[in-house]
């Protein structure tokens, strides 16, 4: 089998899953991430009292490839079952897996042994005639690359390839909703009978005790989701004025009176979660050298963008 280089641009779950395929296949691939580290929406936050996973909360697992990624992950003690306590314990479908001791746990392992150039936005590509070439924010190039899969969310994956294939039209057609997180933690703890809780709140749907989860340490933490209409009337509030008032709904829809705040952050992702997927695993311009894969091509779940990644990798290390 001839070696061919590829790029993959964003290290969430899809990228890191698609890169995989492909290194294992014997093929040269680079990944590249604005953040500091990999993981994407599968974040965690670290503080001096407390760490809040402020992006996916949990995953489930119900397909077979994922599935053997996951048991591999735990025998590596990276992944945990989470068992919180529902209101009612009404809530509690199936099992509920963490990473441990954070939900980044899971991409930064998938990540191990892969090339993955961090801290870089790449802003445009460019197709030379010995490949394409990528240009970053930090004024640097890289190339040439055979191919190309683009991983991040649909808008921003629409922009980088406008102009160089027809798949830019559909992944522009893709609307991604907001979401303001809240992470707080207690100077002690917050007496309740839950520990996790959804509802259909206007102004806060996900409530989370994130110190229940398996290895984790430190003062009685909570993730607070806001709601994606409510976020995106929000978006440019001060993040100081969401933080009061999804403190405030906590207290309503728990009826108590909340301890004093030891810690809080607010974080505000701006594609959180996909309104109306594409429904296909990923998108693949084969002539034009270029593929795009994500969760919103599925669904929003953390499988999903497995899924999603797993497939194309699988695909283009086929050749």
């Amino acid at each position: 089998m001839s070696q061919s280089s590829f790029a993959v641009v964003g290290a969430g779950l899809a990228g890191l899953a698609c890169a995989r395929r492909i290194a294992d296949a014997g093929h040269a691939v680079t990944v590249y991430d604005k953040g500091r580290s990999p993981g994407g929406r599968m974040a965690t936050r670290r503080g001096e009292l407390a760490t809040w996973d402020h992006g996916a909360q949990y995953f489930t697992v119900r397909d077979p490839v994922f599935a053997r990624l996951v048991a591999l992950a735990g025998a590596a003690g990276q992944v945990e079952k989470w068992r919180p306590r529902w209101p009612g314990g009404e809530q509690e479908r199936g099992d509920l897996w963490v990473g441990a001791p954070g939900i980044s746990a899971l991409p930064r392992w998938l990540a191990g042994g892969l090339q993955i150039v961090p801290g870089t936005r790449i802003l445009s590509m460019v197709r030379a005639a010995s490949g394409w070439v990528l240009a970053d924010d930090r004024g640097g190039e890289s190339g040439s690359f055979d191919f190309v899969a683009v991983a991040v969310p649909a808008a921003q994956a629409a922009a980088l390839v406008a102009g160089h294939t027809v798949l830019a039209d559909r992944a522009a057609s893709i609307v991604m909703a907001p979401c303001w997180a809240v992470m707080v933690a207690f100077e002690r703890r917050l007496e309740t009978g839950l520990d996790a809780d959804w509802s259909p709140d206007p102004v806060l749907p996900w409530i989370a005790r994130n110190s229940s989860k398996p290895r984790r340490h430190g003062l009685d933490a909570w993730v607070l989701h806001a709601d994606a209409g409510w976020s995106r009337e929000h978006f440019e509030t001060d993040a100081a004025r969401v933080q009061a008032a999804l403190l405030e709904r906590l207290a309503g829809r728990l009826s108590v009176e909340l301890p004093a705040v030891a810690a809080i952050e607010a974080h505000r992702w701006r594609y959180a979660r996909v309104d109306k997927p594409i429904g296909e695993p990923y998108l693949l311009d084969r002539p034009g050298s270029l593929a795009l894969c994500g969760d919103w091509c599925l669904d929003a779940r953390v499988e999903a963008a497995f899924i999603s990644g797993d497939r194309l990798g699988a695909e283009l290390a086929r050749g």
